[in-house]
């Protein structure tokens, strides 16, 4: 997860608490830019049916590259699930990982609304998964956003880029339905035409299909986080579609289901893979 802070144009690390013995100083809480999200992703629980499918997938694209150690970039790192899924899955890799909130100690705080965002590494892989809904409600802004990345990676790399489609019903934009974290949604086709402004896409897949059924109770303007279809969503998903033999019945589906046409729009997320479109 990244979002602007309008700070720093390079990704520093966050700064080193003070040595405890040091009594003459008090460590200062570090400040949460989105409370919201830093509350949700500290008390998610990161090992579920999505992840699982999202990762091993990732994983497929990094091994597609025949890299003996790649140099992994992670923007929007969060908590760095993307590392401990990786290296669960037996890649051996360099990793970085760079994030607009201190808090998740990344290893770089990144803005990516400054004019010339940098960081101190030079990837073979650039990650970008779930975050570009975040940063943005406005389209033309997200193309500036997207135009930044372009010119702060190598022109060599490979970025692979997950982003929603029925995860929480974004594709269809329905009214009733609120969700803070993200800022924009948009259809496979919207996304595309996005990052297609400064990447040219390589392959696109569906991700995610037996996941998708939790939020089908969102699809009734009655739905509240809190009545009886808002408890029916949280039981489907924290428990029905946890069920272990799901994985790989998921995995299966998103490497079938998931590079045929239609069916690649109504996938959890939809994943991109693309390099950056020469200067």
């Amino acid at each position: 997860m990244l979002e602007p802070t309008h700070d720093n144009a390079v990704a520093d690390k966050p700064a080193q608490k003070d040595s405890p013995l040091d009594t003459t100083k008090v460590q200062e809480p570090l400040k949460e830019n989105s409370p919201y999200l830093v509350k949700r992703l500290f008390e998610t629980n990161e090992k579920n049916l999505f992840n699982h499918v999202k990762f091993c997938l990732v994983k497929q694209e990094i091994d597609k590259l025949n890299f003996s150690r790649p140099a992994v970039l992670d923007i929007g790192c969060g908590l760095q699930v993307a590392k401990h899924y990786l290296e669960s899955l037996s890649l051996e890799f360099d990793y970085f990982g760079a994030d607009y909130e201190p808090k998740f100690a990344p290893d770089a705080v990144l803005d990516l609304l400054s004019a010339d965002p940098k960081v101190n590494f030079d990837p073979d892989v650039v990650l970008m998964l779930d975050v570009l809904e975040h940063l943005h409600e406005d389209e033309q802004e997200l193309v500036k956003i997207v135009g930044r990345i372009h010119n702060m990676i190598p022109q060599n790399c490979t970025a692979i880029i997950t982003l929603p489609q029925m995860y929480r019903l974004d594709r269809f934009k329905l009214k009733h339905l609120f969700y803070p974290e993200h800022k924009i949604r948009l259809t496979q086709a919207e996304w595309r035409a996005v990052l297609e402004t400064h990447f040219d896409i390589e392959s696109v897949q569906g991700l995610g299909y037996l996941s998708v059924f939790p939020y089908l109770p969102m699809l009734s303007k009655r739905y509240k986080p809190d009545n009886r279809l808002g408890k029916l969503f949280n039981l489907l998903r924290s428990k029905v579609f946890e069920w272990g033999p799901l994985k790989p019945a998921d995995l299966w589906l998103s490497n079938t289901l998931g590079k045929i046409g239609f069916m690649k729009t109504i996938s959890n997320d939809i994943l991109f893979v693309a390099k950056p479109k020469p200067f």
